[in-house]
Order: C-alpha cells, then sequence, then structure tokens
C-alpha cells in the first residue's frame, strides 16, 4: 500500500499494542515500525532497473524481517525512554514486531507482488484483492488518529475508537476478497458471453476504491482486457484487445533482465514501439486513464548498447488530472 496508508496503519497497531502504557509515543514508535519495510526503497538505486523491482517489497517484506528487526528496535527505543518511561524492551519489541508485520501483511492483499517467503523462496504473494490506494481503506485511520492523541493515553475511549478502527478496517479487507470473487464471476460469465476463448484470466481493482476493477484474460497471442464497477448495471460487453508482440522481443529473447522482467508481469506484458523506441508494459497495472490510448503504469523502454540490454522505466508523469480524473471518478460510479 501507499506511504501515508502504511504510516497510519503502523500508528495505529502502536495504539492497540502499547496506547495504554505508552500514550502518544506508542503512535510515533508505531508509525516508525510501519515504515521501516519500505526502507527497502533506499537500496533500490544500488541495483539496475529491473533487480531493482524486486527489491522493493523484498527480503524486508518477508513473514521473517519482523523477528529481526523488532528486537533491535525494541532495544534501541527502550534505551530512549527508560529514564521517563517504565516500559520494557520486550513490550517496546513487541509494539515494533506488529507494526512491521501487518505492513507486508496488508502488502499480500494488493497487486505488486511481495517476496513473502524470501530468503526461502522468490515466489512474490498478490492476493490481489485491494488497490494500493483506497481512500476507504485509509481515511477511517486517519480520522481516529486525529481525535485519539487529544485524549488521556488511559481513556477507555482512546481504547474503543482504536479496536473500532481496526475492526472496521479489517472487515473492509475481508469484503474485498469476497468482492474479488464475485468480480472472477462476472468477468468469467461476460468472457463467455462474448466466446472469448482464454487460457487464464485475472482481475485487478484500481485506485482510490474496491468498486472499479479490471479484468484481463490471457490468449495465445494477447489479452482482452475490460473495466467493471460494482454499480454497473450489465456485466462487460466490449472487451479491448492488447496484442502480446513477443515477437518484437526475439533479438533480445535470452536477455536475463528481460526474462526478469517478464518473470515480474507475471507474463501479462505487451510489447511495443513508440517515440522513445521499443518498450514493455506491465498490464497488471493497467493504464493512466480511461482512453484507448492512454499510456501505461508501467512502462519499460529496452535499449540494447554494446550487446547488453538497457531496461529504463518510463519517467513520464503518472497521475491523473483534470478531465481525466473526473471520468475516472464517473467510471467508478458505474454506467
Amino acid at each position: 500500500m501507499d506511504l501515508l496508508t502504511q504510516t497510519v496503519l503502523g500508528a495505529g497497531v502502536g495504539e492497540l499494542v502499547l496506547g495504554k502504557k505508552a500514550g502518544n509515543k506508542a503512535i510515533l514508535w508505531g508509525a516508525v515500525g510501519g515504515l521501516i519495510p519500505d526502507m527497502d526503497v533506499l537500496f533500490t538505486s544500488f541495483f539496475n532497473e529491473v533487480d531493482g523491482l524486486f527489491v522493493h517489497r523484498g527480503f524486508t517484506h518477508s513473514l521473517f524481517f519482523p523477528f529481526i528487526i523488532a528486537p533491535i528496535m525494541g532495544w534501541l527505543i527502550h534505551r530512549i525512554h527508560q529514564k521517563k518511561m517504565d516500559i520494557s524492551w520486550r513490550n517496546w519489541s513487541m509494539l515494533i514486531f506488529w507494526a512491521a508485520f501487518t505492513h507486508p501483511l496488508l502488502d499480500y492483499f494488493t497487486g505488486y507482488g511481495t517476496g513473502a517467503f524470501l530468503p526461502l523462496s522468490v515466489y512474490r504473494v498478490e492476493f490481489n484483492t485491494i488497490a494500493i490506494i483506497d481512500l476507504f481503506y485509509t481515511i477511517p485511520f486517519i480520522l481516529t488518529l486525529l481525535i485519539i492523541p487529544f485524549l488521556k493515553r488511559t481513556a477507555l475511549l482512546r481504547r474503543r475508537l482504536i479496536l473500532g478502527t481496526v475492526f472496521i478496517s479489517s472487515f473492509y479487507l475481508l469484503g474485498t476478497v469476497g468482492n474479488k470473487i464475485y468480480i472472477n464471476g462476472v468477468f468469467k460469465d461476460a468472457l463467455a458471453e462474448q466466446k472469448i476463448s482464454y487460457d487464464r484470466f485475472k482481475t485487478s481493482p484500481l485506485p482510490l476504491s474496491n468498486f472499479l476493477w479490471m479484468g484481463i484474460a490471457e490468449t495465445e497471442t494477447g489479452y482482452y482486457m475490460a473495466l467493471h464497477s460494482n454499480f454497473d448495471s450489465d456485466i462487460p460487453s466490449e472487451f479491448v484487445y492488447i496484442p502480446r508482440n513477443e515477437k518484437l522481443l526475439k533479438s533480445i529473447n535470452d536477455n536475463k533482465d528481460l526474462q526478469k522482467l517478464i518473470r515480474f508481469t507475471k507474463g501479462y506484458y505487451h510489447v511495443n514501439r513508440d517515440k522513445n523506441g521499443l518498450f514493455l508494459a506491465d498490464l497488471r497495472f493497467g493504464k493512466m486513464g480511461l482512453q484507448e490510448d492512454a499510456d501505461f503504469v508501467f512502462k519499460f523502454y529496452l535499449k540494447t548498447q554494446e550487446d547488453q540490454l538497457l531496461v529504463h522505466q518510463s519517467d513520464e508523469t503518472r497521475s491523473l488530472e483534470g478531465d481525466a480524473f473526473s471520468a475516472f471518478i464517473e467510471r467508478i460510479k458505474g454506467i
């Protein structure tokens, strides 16, 4: 998820674990613990473009990382506060453990791919039930954390607020799983109605909410893509065909970085050329906008230089503005 969501989630976990004893300092250190796994972005610059994709959400997001970082951070926080607060190293360690553990746990439900089992396995988990930015998950934490710092740490209302927020957010996250199952059924029916044969398909929620979804069906030569909102009156009736165009990779097909990049996309990729050259797009994240000519969110340019492949991620803006954003909001509302 985005940094704001992981910050407020960590802060909420800190309050839940140690708020009664540490008060607002539990919120502060919970926020720090919730951000620690994403510090892996500081190391991506030491790797090439492709390897950096796997460094992010790599070992710091594995199931084993919290067991390593928690006692270290717990000891450090204990040393900082031991003169003024009678809170044990173990208690601080538990706070960091749960803040650092819930961060990747939430990320597993998104679609980027997270190294849950590193270093034992390179398999990347992506349940793909919630978008990287989902306002309905994040806002309850923000609202709660705007209130509870002004309440006494022992206040019953403070405890009830954080427990209620954790319950609501967890219930919402569970609801995204059920919604994905429903959406999968919608796209299966739509593909059958359009008589589209496919090898596999997947669905992904688009940003801001859990109500607008993209479906991709893979065929032998490409993909059929469509959108569906929970508020649409009917199942998708039109699919856009996107050719894979893997023949354009023929001259560099054996390159290790190219194969890593394809592995990162889980095989959902489109190859083409534009004014900047040959590119490979990761279809799992869709396009920046609803227009057919809108650019892909994850787009990598491929250039050969002295028998080496140079991969460069497009640095074009990846935000919706003006009419494009308004159209996106209207599409969430359904047709």
